[in-house]
């Protein structure tokens, strides 16, 4: 805007006159600034405190239980508790520096009278966070997956690293990060090579043409050192899948089990004159 004779004022003189404006004749004091400024100061001290107390917590329980660190369960839950209540004493203390200031009154106030439609709005809006911060608890309470657990979702497999409020953090085996939101972890089929019994049974399958033959695939499978049987999983109209099962080894090591048996089990096809095709 331009002033009085035409002549334009820069921004750094305009935008210290409306300051001055606001200070002095509007609503919002220095002394309320201050408040609201000590206020969420505190509630981030206490949350870091909180924090730190928490991360006690956990060295004291593994120390009692004579391990460095606690194991995998109860590791990922009190991860996710830190930081519940981290959010929790944060999102409150912003809370309470708004309500210094009368605006934020009459805000609230409007807001309470209109308040099914303002939840609505707001649940609409935020209704990926929310369900991926439910999710995110439902995992630490449920532990279908833990921190250090080998997983497969999907077409992805890695080491969980974190359990965050809203995401699963992934580490694939050429050590790329993959983030899944909360929400898909809870409603996808996992596969979990870590938790239950160990060990595991690596497994390894190869397509075979519709006129090979299967006697001959399954014998040549079956003579792989290390292995434990061999079947033939399916048959389509482009040929047929068979497989061939290893012996047990720990569920971290399932991965590169079955890509040293699937090159052994092509290789032993090929050799014994077995053609090979892909699924129709």
């Amino acid at each position: 805007r331009t002033a009085r004779g035409g002549r334009s004022r820069p921004a750094p003189e305009l935008a210290s006159t409306l300051m001055a404006r606001i200070l002095v004749d509007g609503t919002v004091t220095w002394t309320q600034g201050s408040a609201a400024a000590f206020t969420l100061i505190i509630a981030l001290a206490s949350a870091w405190a909180v924090d730190l107390v928490l991360r006690g917590v956990e060295r004291r329980l593994a120390a009692r239980s004579g391990l460095a660190s606690l194991d995998a369960s109860g590791h990922t839950r009190l991860r996710v508790v830190r930081r519940l209540v981290f959010a929790l004493i944060v999102g409150t203390g912003l809370f309470l520096a708004l309500l210094q200031f009368d605006s934020f009154d009459r805000l609230a106030s409007a807001a309470l009278a209109s308040g099914a439609l303002i939840s609505a709005v707001v649940g609409f809006a935020a209704r990926d966070s929310l369900g991926n911060a439910v999710a995110g608890v439902a995992l630490a309470v449920s532990q279908p997956i833990r921190v250090g657990d080998v997983i497969t979702i999907g077409e992805t497999r890695g080491t969980v690293e974190d359990v965050t409020l809203s995401t699963t953090w992934l580490r694939t085996a050429d050590g790329a990060r993959v983030i899944v939101p909360n929400q898909v972890v809870t409603t996808s089929t996992i596969r979990n090579d870590t938790i239950g019994r160990e060990p595991v049974l690596p497994s390894a399958s190869a397509w075979i043409a519709s006129s090979a033959d299967a006697g001959a695939a399954l014998a040549a499978l079956a003579a792989l050192p290390g292995t434990t049987a061999s079947a033939i999983e399916e048959t389509a109209i482009g040929g047929t899948r068979v497989s061939v099962t290893g012996e047990p080894v720990a569920g971290t090591a399932r991965a590169g089990a079955e890509a040293t048996l699937r090159a052994a089990a092509l290789e032993a096809l090929r050799a014994a004159g077995v053609e090979l095709a892909g699924p129709a």
